[in-house]
């Protein structure tokens, strides 16, 4: 399983996509948590930050242009190092 994590701009955004991803993912960790019904404290106001493992692959997160890029030009490079080795050696 992949492990991800998500932040949210609120806990009413968090419980949306809790509600979407539900039964697709296992939550290891969530910082500033929405408070539970009943409970006596005041409702977190700032962002909700989620740690989570899923094989959907639906569910994982975008990634950048730069990150995508820096895959791309690792590649690029490990086939031109193979191909270099490989006219050396005949």
């Amino acid at each position: 399983m992949a492990i991800f994590t998500k932040q949210f701009k609120n806990a009413d955004e968090y419980e949306e996509w809790l509600a979407f991803a539900s039964g697709r993912i296992n939550v290891l960790a969530i910082e500033n948590s929405p408070t539970l019904f009943g409970a006596s404290t005041k409702p977190s106001g700032g962002p909700v930050k989620v740690r989570y493992q899923t094989h959907d692959r639906s569910l994982a997160p975008a990634r950048s242009l730069a990150q995508r890029s820096i895959e791309i030009v690792l590649v690029a490079a490990a086939f031109f190092a193979l191909f270099l080795y490989l006219i050396y050696k005949a």
